[in-house]
């Protein structure tokens, strides 16, 4: 039988050893910086849109223009993100482990296939007024399944971008732009710089 001493050293060991292996099945390399940044991209296609084209779903707007500016926000904060989730892996000694990246592809790409897919539907069938709740809702739904591989700011950072769509499919199309700045901008200010300032950068 154990002596106390010894008893409690095996349970701090036992502790330390749970502790270390959830942590190797997280992913702890995400950029709070970059989400920032990714925020400014968004908030710069709103203005954008708000100053040059006019939002996708409005008559006189130029949709084509109005939905290209929008993949090149996609474009540029896909692309601002993965360099940062690059850089902090390399900054804090983590490892991006082959298993953890594919865990963290699966829960991400099923919301985001069918955020695709829906905004194909609502853009060959004329409902362009659906984008909003359509990428909010469905980035949303990746952010949060993302968060189950990941550090716990970033699943509330999914259900409040999932509150932005409830927002936007409960309003009026006019609004759909200031969802779209607080779901894609605000939002991701304020959660990247609570991750930059909780989980080092």
């Amino acid at each position: 039988m154990l002596e106390p001493q010894q008893a409690e050293t095996a349970r701090e060991t036992l502790i330390y050893i749970r502790r270390t292996l959830e942590a190797a099945g997280q992913f702890t390399a995400v950029p709070g910086k970059s989400l920032m940044a990714a925020g400014a991209v968004a908030l710069a296609g709103v203005a954008w849109n708000t100053t040059v084209t006019g939002a996708p779903w409005e008559a006189t707007t130029t949709q084509a223009g109005a939905l290209d500016s929008w993949g090149v926000v996609l474009g540029v904060a896909l692309a601002i993100v993965s360099f940062g989730i690059f850089r902090k892996a390399q900054q804090l000694g983590i490892p991006l482990r082959a298993p953890l990246v594919r865990k963290l592809l699966w829960s991400l790409s099923p919301s985001l296939f069918v955020g695709g897919m829906l905004t194909s539907v609502a853009v060959r069938s004329n409902h362009l007024e659906w984008l909003p709740a359509i990428w909010l809702g469905c980035y949303g739904a990746a952010v949060v399944n993302g968060g189950q591989v990941s550090v716990a700011p970033v699943r509330y950072l999914g259900l409040a971008i999932l509150a932005t769509a409830a927002g936007a499919g409960m309003t009026p199309p006019a609004m759909g732009l200031t969802w779209l700045a607080v779901g894609f901008g605000w939002m991701h200010l304020v959660g990247g710089a609570y991750i930059t300032w909780r989980h080092n950068g």
